[in-house]
């Protein structure tokens, strides 16, 4: 998406909410964990906070921010003198990490109590890449230092959408949101800038769109006790 319309919709956004907004805004924290077989605990996760700015009739548009990310299980490299007694040669640490500000034009079906939603969430920040690799030490069995880092930071975007269900209250000032999410983040956007010089030492790679589920707490502090 061009920085046009992305200043186009924020302005859409506030505009609207300056003519029909709610009183006050509505906040909400949260987490989403997805499954991915290529992370360590089969995993990676985000947080993401922010605010629900107003609600139209079925047009509930968000703001927010998310961070997250998930690590690569270690990987260990095999030297040239490669024997049976003594394998290893050098182990290999790579984790990827996003923070970016989100746009979501939420759409809301339901009653107060039970909103079906619809969440196509745009996303836009930085991705940041991070690897090491490990010198092993045959004498001390352990790996005694980094021997070779990388870190790259790119600029990235992405959609990801979520079907959930909303509405699970504690008061009317406090309320959960259930829901399954695709994500369409891949860090093989930072990874492909990087690249070890030890030519026995490369960057895994690691498709990362996928689906996953996300749990959300709303809070509205200006809600009455009796609505």
């Amino acid at each position: 998406m061009s920085p046009f319309k992305l200043i186009f919709i924020g302005l859409l956004f506030l505009c609207v909410a300056k003519v029909h907004a709610q009183k006050n805004p509505v906040f909400y924290a949260g987490f989403e964990g997805y499954r991915h077989t290529d992370f360590e605990d089969n995993s990676f996760g985000k947080f993401s906070v922010g605010s629900q700015i107003y609600q139209i009739k079925f047009f509930a548009p968000e703001i927010g921010f998310d961070y997250g990310g998930g690590t690569l299980p270690e990987r260990t490299v095999f030297g040239e003198d490669f024997t049976i007694q003594d394998p290893r040669k050098g182990l290999l640490r790579q984790r990827f990490k996003f923070s970016v500000f989100t746009l979501n034009p939420k759409l809301k079906f339901g009653e107060e109590d039970a909103y079906i939603t619809f969440s196509p969430k745009y996303h836009i920040g930085r991705l940041m890449g991070e690897a090491a690799y490990l010198v092993y030490s045959g004498d001390n069995n352990r790996y005694i230092g980094v021997k070779e880092s990388e870190e790259a930071k790119i600029k990235t975007s992405f959609w990801s959408f979520a079907i959930g269900f909303e509405g699970i209250q504690i008061s009317p000032r406090y309320w959960f949101a259930l829901s399954i999410h695709y994500t369409l983040v891949d860090a093989n956007e930072v990874w492909n800038t990087m690249e070890f010089s030890t030519e026995d030492a490369f960057m895994q790679s690691a498709s990362t769109p996928t689906i996953g589920l996300g749990l959300r707490f709303y809070y509205n502090p200006f809600a009455s006790k009796n609505d």
